[in-house]
């Protein structure tokens, strides 16, 4: 099914051609925006953008086949924005149609949940100004369903720049949305690996920190939303989807796993011990446990695995 594209002008700037039909120069950053029956969500999305300080930038709206009203919101309330509708194909997808139309030099998402803070992308470009072949990330403050800032929880004090491919293997600090990277780089990756359901952005930033430099924003740079149809509530599927997302990218990148061979260790064990305490937790197997467990020991020993394997026998 071939989409439907609305052209419109860019945010902050003149129609799309001059006088007398003369192109309007590209964009210097096109945010792509994937929406799925978030209307009102993305309503304010969409005006977080607007007030943003950093002016040369378009607006891309993929929308994965929403039934709520949102084509005729987005036509009514943000004429600038270049809307395109496609069969529901999931999120991945979405963001991939996003960066197949954009003529920005740089690409950057904004979750049709979230909010980007007014000088996100004046915060995000700024490394990039200086080092124009690398990427950019920032983090964030949570915000529950009706805007209201709750405790957000930090995997780390200070995030790091440069090779980051080691501290991205032990945590997720590098998020779908305001990550800001060059968009030849993301279509030469091949964008996001759309037959993944959850997991896609985290296999991209590992990509992205295997192939250049990622430099961290020090405050956060957007609120993230928390609700009850969030993709990234934890359940045991989706840390197992992670899971694979790892073992992958060490199988197409073996000189990580050597290079980094104590660390990896560390972090395939802490994920089976996750998966262990996320399987009991929904009353699954009693042999799925001992299976995770087990292999949590085998990646690396620890009294306190070795405990809960025993336990998980009783």
């Amino acid at each position: 099914m071939t989409p439907e594209i609305t052209e419109r002008s860019r945010t902050g700037g003149p129609p799309a051609n001059g006088p007398c039909g003369t192109p309007h120069p590209a964009p210097l950053i096109t945010i792509g925006v994937s929406t799925y029956n978030r209307k009102d969500y993305l309503r304010e999305s969409l005006q977080s953008l607007r007030r943003q300080t950093l002016r040369d930038f378009e607006i891309i709206v993929v929308d994965d086949g929403s039934t709520d009203g949102t084509r005729e919101m987005i036509r009514k309330e943000f004429p600038e924005v270049r809307y395109i509708h496609q069969k529901n194909s999931g999120d991945a997808a979405a963001k991939n149609s996003v960066a197949a139309h954009a003529a920005g030099r740089y690409l950057v998402f904004n979750d049709s949940d979230d909010l980007f803070l007014p000088d996100a992308l004046e915060r995000l470009y700024a490394p990039l100004a200086e080092h124009p072949d690398d990427c950019s990330y920032g983090q964030y403050i949570t915000i529950d369903a009706d805007g209201n800032q709750l405790p957000t929880r930090s995997k780390m004090k200070t995030f790091p720049s440069g090779d980051i491919v080691p501290a991205l293997i032990m945590h997720v600090i590098v998020h779908g949305c305001a990550t800001m990277m060059p968009t030849p780089l993301f279509r030469t990756i091949g964008g996001y690996d759309a037959t993944l359901r959850v997991g896609h952005d985290y296999k991209l930033a590992l990509e992205l920190a295997a192939r250049t430099r990622l430099h961290a924003v020090a405050e956060p740079v957007f609120l993230r939303r928390r609700h009850d149809t969030n993709l990234s509530n934890v359940n045991y599927e989706k840390i197992k989807l992670l899971l694979t997302v790892v073992e992958d990218f060490l199988s197409r990148h073996p000189e990580t796993r050597s290079a980094h061979a104590s660390l990896v260790r560390k972090r395939l064990a802490a994920f089976h011990n996750k998966l262990a305490r996320e399987a009991k937790k929904e009353k699954r197997a009693p042999a799925l446990i001992r299976q995770h467990l087990r292999q949590s020991l085998r990646e690396e020993f620890s009294l306190k695995a070795l405990f809960r394997y025993l336990a998980a026998w009783v």
